[in-house]
């Protein structure tokens, strides 16, 4: 097999395009300034966005060369298939409708389908090439093809190695696919994004990179064009570097595989590391804004639910009372939640997901069930209420903030023995990814840059030397010394 992997990825950091849309400003912005600052990959996706996210970057190759000293030969494009979600899973269920349903779909929950079928990668890829705007694309990944083993796992067969057999089955008719997608001229190169590729061998989930290589061998022969690798790492989860569950016995790591066979590695979520059951961001928190002491906010809220339940309570039906009590309930359990909560990425999952859609659910009923005759009353009320309210989220966030903070040293100060004394100062993300770039067998780091502030902050590293001993890094951080790190 040609070694031409590591020739495909021509940058230490790519632009990773998860959240990016083609109608959001900053987000062009961010790409063309990466771009014109040395950045010459970009990781994309068909379900990214719903797409969105390869129009935005169609629309900046287009650009390229008119008004940038950038050429698009200079420059990979990655796009990955498998995913079924929305305007994709809309298509799904239109074919299943008219009984031609994609054959092999992986139902694995609602709302999240996934399918590797030839059929359903020639109907994506044509779709990909048409948002790029690309008659060829350099690389095309099978996006986490390991959602079928997952789904075996959740039906409970205690044998796993026939779901293996047929994973592997699927992975080369894609492969074989690929090549023929090659020889067309559609794309150069292909591969294979994995989650699980990094994962403990005796994990039913897990992937190996050997038995990857062996599907293409048999799918392409040994000039076949599986040349790319992605899989996730960061300082909490050096598994690429680390875990042995790949090759004869189980005897290599992933990045080792990777290297002996000549592929080019990307990693992704560099700096949102999964440690103790949650996200952990690997970034400094911006500075907590000032806001209003606790007990004033709590004081307000209690006064203002007093003078309701005095009030307007005592005119409702009990159905408004009981809407008004479980709101009322929520607010106090808000207003306690701040010793559960770890930092401000755990509390913006947690106001989004939960408390923001309880708030407005359990308004909208006080509202319905609100006598006609009080809603004067109530309005003038809420007026009032809700600006407590949000003193009330925002001085959550501003707590978990600090909280963040405290815990960004912390990681700092694990990791800052094992770095240069003049890189100990620099803020945690560029350390953070300075780190997973200098590992053995990386090629690519890639990162999501939403904003032209993004780029500035991360892309200075990709002119810093390499780490002498980036292994000695994941070890004081996965070690006994790092511990209290992942219990946080």
């Amino acid at each position: 097999m040609p070694r031409s992997g590591p020739d495909l990825i021509r940058s230490r950091i790519g632009f990773g395009c998860y959240r990016v849309d083609d109608e959001t400003p900053d987000h062009r912005a961010a790409l063309r300034l990466a771009l014109d600052s040395g950045c010459r990959l970009i990781d994309t996706s068909t379900n990214y966005t719903d797409g969105a996210s390869e129009r935005l970057v169609g629309s900046v190759l287009q650009d390229l060369g008119r008004d940038s000293t950038v050429r698009r030969d200079d420059v990979t494009v990655v796009s990955k298939i498998g995913y079924v979600q929305g305007a994709n899973l809309d298509l799904a269920l239109e074919r299943e409708r008219a009984g031609r349903p994609f054959p092999e779909m992986v139902k694995y929950a609602d709302g999240c389908w996934h399918c590797i079928h030839p059929e359903f990668l020639a109907d994506q890829l044509a779709r990909s090439r048409e948002r790029l705007g690309v008659r060829t694309l350099d690389v095309c990944l099978l996006h986490n093809p390991e959602y079928f083993l997952s789904d075996a796992r959740k039906r409970g067969p205690k044998d796993l190695a026939p779901a293996r057999a047929e994973f592997y089955r699927r992975l080369g008719a894609a492969f074989a696919f690929l090549e023929e997608a090659v020889a067309r001229g559609e794309i150069r190169a292909f591969g294979v994004s994995s989650n699980t590729a990094v994962s403990p061998p005796e994990d039913a989930e897990a992937t190996s990179v050997s038995r990857m290589l062996a599907a293409a061998a048999k799918a392409g022969g040994a000039d076949h064009h599986f040349r790319i690798l992605q899989i996730p790492m960061n300082l909490f989860e050096p598994g690429g570097a680390l875990v042995r569950n790949t090759g004869p016995d189980d005897g290599q790591t992933a990045l080792e595989a990777a290297a002996t066979a000549g592929l080019g590695v990307l990693i992704n979520r560099p700096l949102n590391a999964f440690a103790g059951g949650r996200l952990v961001r690997l970034a400094d928190p911006r500075p907590p804004s000032e806001g209003v002491p606790a007990a004033e906010v709590r004081a307000a809220l209690q006064a203002l639910e007093k003078e309701y339940r005095s009030g307007i309570a005592r005119e409702q039906a009990g159905p408004g009372v009981t809407a008004a009590d479980h709101f009322f309930e929520l607010v106090e359990q808000v207003t306690g939640i701040s010793d559960q909560i770890v930092d401000a990425l755990h509390w913006q999952q947690i106001e989004q997901q939960y408390v923001i859609p309880r708030i407005n659910m359990m308004v909208g009923e006080l509202v319905r069930r609100m006598p006609p005759e009080l809603h004067g009353r109530w309005e003038a009320w809420w007026q009032r209420y809700l600006p407590a309210l949000q003193a009330l989220l925002r001085e959550t966030g501003r707590t978990a903030a600090l909280k963040g903070r405290e815990q960004a040293a912390a990681i700092a100060a694990a990791i800052d023995p094992d770095l240069p004394a003049e890189r100990r100062p620099e803020p945690l993300a560029r350390k953070s990814i300075w780190v997973v770039s200098s590992t053995p067998a990386v090629g690519c780091v890639l990162v999501g840059m939403r904003r032209p502030a993004y780029v500035e902050d991360v892309l200075p590293v990709m002119d810093w030397p390499a780490l002498p001993d980036p292994l000695a890094v994941y070890r004081s951080v996965s070690g006994p010394e790092g511990a209290a790190l992942h219990e946080a």
